[in-house]
């Protein structure tokens, strides 16, 4: 970014014109990239407005070799006159100034792909990344023309940069590229399920499914044992109720797999929802609770080759699965899930439809879920006070469950 010091500093120097008038601002405005969206509230316009004279049409695309000539001509200061200029109710600099803050949440370097594999697993794995930059001069330009017009948004112009090789290369199992994603937030956990929750990660990052294979979460899962790392955190056990057990919180892991599994189209075998609607798992529908010999997670990778699994915590709330593979074209679509027959007891059903279009035929699954009410798993006690007068209280909160 140090090429963008000097020509701040040139923008700010050469570009602001103040002027009495002020353009009154129509309110918010917005910077747009993909599926991103920035907003600008209205004292920032404000702040921005100040009449300038700059070049009606200026060709910019990326820095000229020689700036301080092109920004002589860009502000229609080229002594030959030949660049028409055009006044402005805001300053560009200002604008360019804003735009550099907001690039450094879109631009990332090009990463190349690295990927080891050791009995059947990633031992290392980087996945491929393409560079971002954001073009800062078109993107000035694009927006000072749009808040002239009095519109509300403009795009952010971003160069690309592809990384020299791909992930293909590195292996010969079909782990081309990113085919799945899921995600999950677990914000409010206590700290051993956030404990329970990293440990999980563990047991699933690097793991690889042959093509054609089913995956158990369980039985990947492995033992959930202290020595395993697990320490003792609220799970919901049946008639027990909610109660203390080691590995609380993997159900946030295992959760956050099937919504993987089911963006990428991957046809479930064994998939049951929690006994209660459960904080973390919102939207209701979308979970999957495994408990080891009691409930499993299954699916079949029917790609045409090997899936890697790759979790890992995107912040320090968000948990996601990443599935690199074979993209065989099918196209998937997640119906959004449905809550209904909601009760005040808490109780309620919810349903979650997928479509996947594959080889020209589309096949329909949609996952039901019956939810009952908290109260009934959540174990109360009856105890004698010091005045003799029996109290009924609630042993285990209802708010923090696995």
């Amino acid at each position: 970014m140090k090429r963008y010091s000097l020509t701040i500093f040139i923008l700010l120097l050469l570009a602001f014109i103040p002027s009495k008038a002020v353009f009154a601002a129509g309110g918010d405005f917005s910077f747009s990239y993909n599926d991103q969206t920035f907003n600008v509230g209205s004292d920032t316009i404000a702040g921005w407005q100040a009449q300038q004279s700059l070049a009606s049409n200026p060709a910019l695309v990326s820095p000229p070799v020689n700036f301080q000539n092109y920004l002589r001509s860009f502000l229609g200061q080229n002594p030959d006159k030949s660049v028409a200029a055009q006044t402005y109710d805001y300053n560009f600099g200002a604008i360019y100034d804003y735009i550099l803050n907001l690039s450094n949440q879109i631009n990332v370097k090009s990463r190349e792909p690295q990927l080891t594999i050791q009995d059947n697993r990633a031992t290392a794995f980087v996945p491929p990344q393409t560079g971002l930059e954001v073009d800062l001069y078109k993107s000035a330009i694009d927006a000072i023309n749009a808040l002239q017009a009095n519109k509300t948004s403009s795009g952010l112009t971003v160069f690309q940069t592809p990384p020299q090789n791909s992930l293909s290369q590195t292996n010969s199992l079909g782990i081309n590229q990113l085919i799945a994603e899921g995600v999950s937030s677990f914000a409010g956990s206590p700290k051993n399920r956030r404990h329970n929750i990293a440990v999980g990660i563990t047991k699933f990052q690097g793991l690889i499914i042959p093509q054609g294979a089913e995956f158990s979460f369980d039985n990947s899962l492995g033992p959930v044992t202290a020595e395993a790392g697990f320490l003792p955190e609220l799970v919901i056990k049946g008639s027990e109720g909610t109660i203390p057990e080691l590995g609380g919180g993997l159900c946030q892991v295992s959760t956050t797999t099937f919504r993987a599994a089911m963006a990428g189209g991957l046809p479930i075998t064994d998939r049951r929802n929690h006994a209660y609607a459960v904080q973390y798992y919102s939207p209701q529908g979308t979970d999957a609770t495994i408990y080891p010999g009691s409930a499993d997670l299954k699916f079949i990778n029917n790609t045409p080759g090997a899936i890697l699994i790759w979790p890992y915590e995107k912040d320090s709330n968000t948990l996601v699965f990443d599935f690199y593979g074979t993209n065989d074209g099918r196209q998937v679509t997640l119906e959004k899930p449905v809550v209904f027959d909601r009760k005040p007891d808490g109780s309620m059903k919810a349903t979650w439809t997928r479509l996947v279009t594959l080889n020209g035929q589309t096949s329909t699954s949609t996952f039901n879920s019956v939810y009952q009410p908290p109260a009934l798993f959540h174990k109360t006690e009856t105890f004698i006070s010091s005045t003799g007068t029996p109290i009924t209280g609630i042993k285990i909160p209802a708010t923090k469950t696995q």
